[in-house]
């Protein structure tokens, strides 16, 4: 496969975007967390400490500092890897890189089984299209969809884990641990990936070159399979692109729910502790992988289709 000038030139456009993109993002991020009206020095010095032990405290971490002078600071030790936790001196990116591997493991879970199902849920309604089959299907996605997460994970942690004893219900990062809150994110995924692929393969199934692989005597699973397939994922190319991201920088009700160590977890706990510099570096790495995934998606867009072209 070869990339011409156009698409590296595509992708260093890109490049700049999402630099300029981060930049905005940390500027909207500090710029919120400095509006916050509680005290990150009250929360570090405790509901006891006296106004001298929050003065000092305020000194200790600059936050008596202007607000230029201050995101000026973060900015420089985010790129230093010197940016420290307000709650036990912990360096944020290195903190954030203990939780990545947890949070990968479980997304790599998660996105392989749902891939797994949905692909061939999708082309099987396909193929059945109006039948009480493909509306049962349809129903149960729409059921999947719609029940929230931490419900979801709550109700099979109780059955599968507490009442059947099927697996194991969390507690740590482990592989007895990793199949509930797969299943757990999988099943929404899943309903939804299915559904979009069948009305994508509905789109496709009526073009001329679907026509001239039927009338070429190919059987349906092929033409379904090697002609349609290719072109219907196309725009779930974007969608696994964006959901991709999501997972990598954080899944928060689920690693939660199972008290799974990833970047999820953490950013919660920053949330609860009033942790400003934790939080401004799980925002950014969540705006780091979302930037990254766009530009992961024009590649695989070339890798799919050598024919599309780029701006």
């Amino acid at each position: 496969m070869k990339f011409g000038r156009t698409f590296w030139t595509s992708i260093i456009k890109r490049l700049g975007l999402a630099l300029l993109t981060l930049w905005g993002v940390s500027i909207v991020t500090f710029a919120l967390l400095f509006l916050v009206p509680a005290d990150p020095a009250q929360t570090i010095g405790g509901e006891r400490a006296t106004k001298e032990t929050i003065a000092n405290i305020r000194a200790q971490y600059g936050l008596d500092r202007p607000a230029p002078v201050r995101y000026a600071y973060f900015v420089r030790d985010l790129a230093t890897n010197n940016l420290k936790s307000y709650r036990n001196d912990d360096k944020v990116l290195s903190a954030i890189w203990r939780r990545f591997p947890a949070t990968l493991a479980l997304a790599i879970s998660a996105i392989t089984l749902w891939m797994l199902v949905s692909i061939p849920l999708g082309l099987w309604t396909a193929n059945r299209r109006g039948t009480l089959a493909d509306r049962l299907a349809l129903f149960a996605g729409i059921v999947a969809i719609s029940v929230p997460t931490f419900f979801l994970g709550r109700l099979l942690q109780h059955y599968l884990g507490y009442r059947w004893g099927i697996f194991a219900v969390g507690g740590g990062a482990s592989l007895q641990n990793l199949p509930l809150p797969a299943l757990t994110l999988a099943i929404g995924y899943t309903a939804y990936y299915s559904r979009l692929l069948h009305a994508n393969l509905l789109g496709v199934m009526n073009q001329n070159y679907i026509r001239a692989a039927r009338a070429r005597g190919l059987s349906e699973r092929i033409v379904m399979s090697k002609h349609a397939l290719k072109n219907a994922l196309i725009p779930l190319v974007t969608i696994l692109g964006m959901d991709i991201a999501s997972l990598l920088s954080g899944l928060i009700f689920t690693e939660k729910i199972f008290g799974w160590p990833g970047i999820g977890s953490l950013a919660v706990d920053s949330v609860l502790n009033l942790d400003v510099p934790m939080i401004m570096g799980t925002v950014m790495f969540s705006a780091l992988m979302v930037v990254t995934a766009g530009i992961a998606i024009d590649i695989a867009y070339r890798l799919i289709d050598p024919r599309l072209k780029f701006d």
